[in-house]
């Protein structure tokens, strides 16, 4: 036992005597009783307030709570799943002396992009850690056979930070392997939530682990949580000696505590091996001690010592760590994974030695209808993929295609297919399905302190100077206005603080502190140096900037058909010569402060619904159809319309109406503007919120409107140049703009901005001229 363990179990040795009571006695009464019996109210309550942040939904989280609280064991099947893919984030630690031999084990694992974290007494000092190496994958497949590990260096110089008080050390890890062949982003990494009551007393924990430096091994749910205090937890378990770094985890696998010592059994101060002996150190390996308990560094004080040190707290690596929330995690897959990394195929397709998985299949269960006439499905079907088949570009990234057939099912068991709309037609032709099977993806993450600090926002000048230059919208209620406050290093003035506008590259946004949507976002949009990059995966982001009470986050959004719908939207900040920057750009629009609740269909353009298309198209047709020649740039100005009546979902409300003001340089080298509002409110009205049914055409509408109108929709005042109304500008303000859009009476249904009868049917209705 190293002289490092020796003073870590020490140090356990003297918290259980501090306890006031026997942990072997203490794990014999728990283990005997329900959390509910065992638990005291106020760690109850805690729990609850937990599982509420991280279900988002008041059925689930009762559901979730009922069952730990009477002891009940049962999990769905998906529990193995998920946890073989928050065992891919757990690495063995290979020490080694100045010649390079095995001198130690330990294990760690991956708690943000690139971050490490083990114990100190696995690595006490950046010595240790240079000469280290972090394995993935040294474990078995689902065949037995051992598998090739992944050898990624340790970065000492990168990041480096120990705590010997908790006993825990924070380490940079190389992005790729030795070998060069495998990305350490394949692998995801665990959050550190700093929030309490992930587990109650009698719950029980599961460690994933390399004991004494063997393949990856798990001990699932043998480790009851005994006890807690301020830094740590006691479970019992069976975890061996080597398995110092491991993280425990409760039933949702998320990490609940950093497993560093155990409480081994003594007598007459000795301590006992599993056979009863006396511990001999000079003879007996730790396998030998037997163990009554064991003991783990909590996970929340972790973080809240990290964010106790400034120094450390902002740095670029760790401060995504410490600003993650519970609202930040998915309940259904607690693993994150870097932007543009695609969920790993479980058997880890790229180690070597793995077997063949047969391709992914669809089925249609379908019953007959109470009138026995054909039936309606909708059918997500996966492409075709064999993980180890040859590629025919190495470089192409293999990604989930999935396309919503409609099919009639007969009562004869005969299935056809549905004449779709124009979608479905683009998607199921051979030379549309070649063009999306390849995505481009460039990993190019946001950090807020390195790119929203030195951020410029929107600029008025980005069509030209004088009478070319398109001011922010003045906010008519400034009281509504979320105040700024310093952070990642910005300092404000009072002039800045009460203004409210938030600048990120491209685009700046105002917020609403009482709706807690933004009042605007108004970007700079260009369609030249476009670099064509289609594939995307979006890490939503706060911004502490403002309090984050006047922020909605992901526990809005979760188990109903609101989607995160941008603002600005994030096409509209891809462009740029330097393709990695524009990337950056757009993923910059993942922030919940340009984000607002839009039905699923609308927001994923999967609606054949021609005002869907209308709405996202606006932009690049006006560009087209009314621009100088050689001028590709607008500016692009949207927001929500808030309603005295609009409905509330889940305690907020939620607007059913959006606005969009579109600034452009006409043929004559001035500027011209025009403004849209798109309703959701027939499709909200007609299906909710709960269910996810086929969309019908015309569930949404997109009306042209004054900017006059909208500037009284939003209480907003736009300008250009020297203050001038920008009203002016709009051909709905002259006489002939408004004879011309009298001409489209379609149905519609009533709502605020897009009450009337006129909405818009194809791009040519709008009026430019």
């Amino acid at each position: 036992m190293s002289r490092n363990l020796q003073e870590a179990v020490r140090k356990a040795e003297w918290r259980a005597r501090n306890l006031g009571g026997d942990l072997a006695i203490l794990a014999a009464s728990v283990r005997s009783a329900p959390p509910n019996a065992v638990a005291s109210d106020d760690e109850k309550h805690q729990r609850r307030d937990f599982l509420d942040a991280l279900y988002g939904s008041a059925g689930d989280a009762e559901k979730a709570y009922e069952r730990i609280i009477v002891g009940n064991e049962l999990q769905d099947a998906s529990y193995l799943v998920r946890g073989a893919i928050a065992a891919r984030a757990v690495l063995r630690i290979v020490l080694r002396g100045p010649s390079g031999a095995p001198i130690g084990y330990g294990t760690g694992f991956l708690i943000g992009d690139g971050v490490l974290l083990t114990n100190h007494h696995v690595i006490e000092g950046q010595e240790t850690a240079r000469n280290a190496e972090a394995e993935a994958f040294y474990e078995r497949s689902a065949m037995g056979d051992d598998l090739t590990p992944w050898r990624f260096r340790l970065q000492p110089e990168v990041l480096f930070y120990t705590s010997e008080a908790l006993d825990f050390t924070l380490v940079a890890v190389s992005e790729r392997d030795r070998s060069g062949a495998f990305s350490r982003s394949a692998l995801g990494w665990l959050p550190l939530l700093g929030q309490p009551g992930k587990a109650l007393e009698g719950e029980w924990l599961t460690i994933i682990q390399h004991p004494e430096g063997e393949r990856k091994q798990i001990c699932v749910r043998e480790n009851q949580l005994i006890k807690r205090d301020t830094d740590v937890l006691w479970y019992s378990t069976d975890t061996l000696g080597g398995s110092s770094g491991s993280p425990v985890f409760n039933n949702d696998w998320l990490v609940v505590a950093l497993h560093h010592a155990g409480q081994p059994e003594t007598r007459n101060g000795k301590w006992q091996t599993v056979d009863a002996r006396d511990y001999n150190p000079a003879t007996d390996g730790e396998d030998r001690i037997k163990w009554i308990a064991n003991e783990g560094i909590r996970a929340s004080r972790i973080v809240e010592t990290l964010r106790a040190d400034p120094k450390i707290a902002t740095h670029r690596l760790v401060a995504p760590i410490v600003a993650t929330e519970v609202q930040d995690v998915d309940v259904r897959l607690p693993v994150r994974f870097t932007a543009g990394q695609v969920l790993p195929n479980l058997l880890a397709p790229d180690a070597p030695g793995m077997p063949t998985v047969p391709p992914l299949t669809a089925m249609v269960t379908a019953s007959a209808s109470s009138g026995g006439g054909p039936l309606a499905a909708a059918v997500a079907m996966p492409r075709q993929f064999h993980p180890n088949q040859h590629q025919s570009d190495p470089g192409e990234t293999s990604m989930a295609k999935h396309l919503t057939l409609n099919l009639l099912v007969d009562d004869d068991g005969t299935v056809s297919l549905l004449q779709g709309g124009a979608t479905e037609a683009a998607l199921l032709s051979g030379e549309s399905a070649a063009a999306k099977v390849k995505k481009n993806v460039i990993d190019a993450p946001v950090n807020p302190q390195d790119d929203w600090a030195k951020a410029k926002g929107y600029r008025p000048d980005f069509l030209g100077t004088g009478d070319l230059r398109v001011n922010l919208p003045k906010v008519s209620q400034t009281q509504l206005i979320a105040p700024l406050r310093n952070a990642y290093g910005e300092t404000f003035s009072d002039a800045e603080r009460a203004a409210g506008v938030l600048n990120y590259d491209g685009y700046s946004v105002v917020m609403n502190k009482e709706r807690r949507f933004a009042i605007f976002s108004a970007a700079n949009v260009s369609w030249n140096m476009r670099p064509g990059i289609t594939g995307r995966t979006d890490q939503w982001l706060y911004d502490d900037r403002i309090d984050r009470a006047h922020q909605i986050d992901n526990s809005y959004y979760r188990s109903n058909k609101f989607d995160r719908g941008h603002l600005t939207r994030r096409e509209d900040m891809e462009w740029g010569d330097n393709p990695i920057e524009a990337v950056r750009r757009a993923n910059g629009t993942c922030t919940w402060t340009n984000c607002t609740p839009q039905h699923s269909i609308f927001n994923q353009d999967k609606s054949p619904d021609p005002a869907v298309h209308l709405w996202q198209g606006l932009e690049r047709y006006i560009l087209e159809e009314r621009v100088e020649q050689g001028q590709f740039s607008a500016q692009v100005i949207t927001g929500p319309v808030f309603g005295v009546g609009d409905p509330v979902y889940r305690d907020i409300a939620y607007p059913l109406e959006f606005w969009k003001v579109v600034v452009a340089i006409a043929q004559g080298g001035t500027l011209f503007a025009t403004a849209y509002v798109l309703s959701q409110k027939a499709v909200i009205d007609q299906f909710g919120l709960e269910v996810a049914p086929v969309e019908p055409f015309g569930a949404y509408a997109t009306y042209q409107r004054p900017i006059s109108a909208i500037e009284d929709l939003a209480g907003l005042q736009f300008t250009y140049g020297n203050d001038k109304p920008l009203r002016d500008l709009d051909p709905l303000a002259t006489a002939r703009g408004r004879t011309q859009s009298g001409r489209r009476r379609v149905a519609t249904t009533e709502a605020f901005g897009s009450s009337g009868d006129d909405a818009l049917t194809r791009f040519e209705d709008i009026v430019l001229f």
